[in-house]
């Protein structure tokens, strides 16, 4: 066995992909897999009460809430299972499974006669959307493979994911809107199915076909994350508290920011567009992330929780619509460049295999839970109060990113696997 293989060369092959061709298919397939779950996760989310309403004729919105909590319990319990399952079998296996399976519940779930049945066939579909995570990982995989050397090629995968995460969040809020006002909602829930399918034949001709001819070739090089062990643990637990807070300081001043903003005078319209400049700001940035991290390096993730931590202080301390839309300048700045560096810093800590992906993932999600029920206590004694333990805990964030667990980040090491692809 040769060892004079380039490190872009082994690591298409390990995505398999042949080496010195670009994966650009399977890109376009796993990204809008990403696209898919993202949408899917949110786009009726804003439209509960309402759709409840519609279907079943329930007002009350403690059914809202106990639906949420339900689908919320069912994702965190589920997505350590697929990464468990991910040990077994390669990620593009079971996101085709994942797409099956949400195919068939989402054509049930138009069907569901009652708001029980549609809470439990809505848990069935979380369960399998959680499957679609494993596309991330995956995609990061063939950023990897592209032949191109350092975290560059990362990088530019994990730019394309956060693209497609604001992106999505418009898309999700005009198809949920658009599903509210068909005639017949249900015809627009199940219809979710379709794209499972043509997602699923993709996945299938695409990633599985080329994955049967890679391991028809025999075992090949694999790029693996290799730390000393002791730092993985640590490295680990690091990216995932720095998860955790950086989400959880993102989501605790949404709830009642709209109400904030109206109470400085900014209207409902003005108020709604308040709340995505941000993401306006966070999409201008990314262009000049690779610049940033080429400057900075590791401390990029520090520098940007820095900004995003003095745009929500500007928020909470604004008088005014114009400082408060300063400050959401300032923050949607510093969310553009911390999205990018908290997940270079998770998959520098994961690697691009499923299981470390979804412990990480599992942690993040679950500091999610406390978010609203922060926000509705800081917000019973002061509007601008979520705001303001959003900066605190950004902070935090900042502080724990700027120390080195362990004996420093984990980089890739190259070894050879014998193991053949299932």
């Amino acid at each position: 066995m040769t060892t004079d293989v380039t490190t872009g060369e082994v690591a298409a092959e390990a995505a398999g992909a042949p080496a010195g061709r670009p994966g650009r298919p399977a890109r376009v397939v796993l990204i809008s897999v990403i696209g898919l779950h993202l949408v899917a996760e949110t786009a009726l989310t804003p439209f509960l009460p309402q759709l409840f309403e519609r279907l079943y004729g329930i007002t009350d919105p403690g059914a809202t809430g106990g639906y949420l909590w339900i689908c919320r319990i069912v994702g965190l319990a589920a997505l350590p299972l697929w990464g468990l399952a991910a040990r077994r079998w390669p990620l593009h296996r079971l996101v085709l499974a994942g797409l099956c399976g949400s195919a068939v519940f989402d054509l049930l779930l138009g069907l569901a006669p009652s708001h029980a049945a549609y809470t439990v066939l809505s848990g069935a579909v979380v369960a399998t959307n959680s499957a679609l995570l494993l596309a991330y990982p995956a995609f990061i995989a063939e950023h990897d493979g592209a032949g191109e050397r350092g975290e560059g090629a990362r990088l530019a995968g994990i730019c394309s994911i956060v693209v497609v995460f604001h992106l999505s969040t418009v898309v999700a809020t005009a198809v949920g809107a658009g599903v509210l006002a068909l005639p017949e909602p249900r015809v627009g829930i199940s219809a979710f199915a379709v794209l499972d399918v043509a997602l699923a034949v993709l996945t299938f001709r695409i990633l599985g076909r080329r994955a049967a001819s890679s391991a028809a070739a025999g075992p090949v090089p694999a790029v693996r994350e290799a730390p000393r062990r002791g730092v993985r643990f640590a490295v680990l637990a690091q990216a995932a508290l720095v998860g955790v807070m950086f989400d959880f300081s993102v989501n605790v001043a949404r709830p009642f920011f709209t109400e904030f903003a109206d109470g400085l005078g900014g209207g409902p319209a003005g108020s709604a567009v308040l709340f995505f400049l941000p993401s306006v700001a966070a999409l201008a940035v990314l262009p000049v992330v690779r610049r940033c991290h080429g400057l900075l390096g590791d401390r990029l993730l520090p520098v940007a929780l820095a900004v995003g931590a003095a745009g929500l202080a500007w928020q909470a301390l604004s008088s005014s619509v114009a400082g408060l839309a300063g400050g959401r300048l300032l923050f949607g700045t510093g969310l553009g460049l911390a999205q990018v560096a908290v997940e270079l810093w998770a998959f520098r800590a994961t690697g691009t295999a499923g299981p470390a992906f979804t412990a990480v993932e599992t942690i993040r999600s679950a500091g999610l839970l406390a978010a609203p029920l922060v926000a509705a206590t800081a917000v019973s004694h002061d509007l601008a109060l979520p705001i303001a333990v959003a900066a605190v805990v950004q902070v935090f964030a900042l502080a724990l990113s700027a120390r080195r667990a362990g004996a420093g980040p984990v980089l890739p090491s190259l070894t050879y696997s014998e193991e053949k692809t299932p």
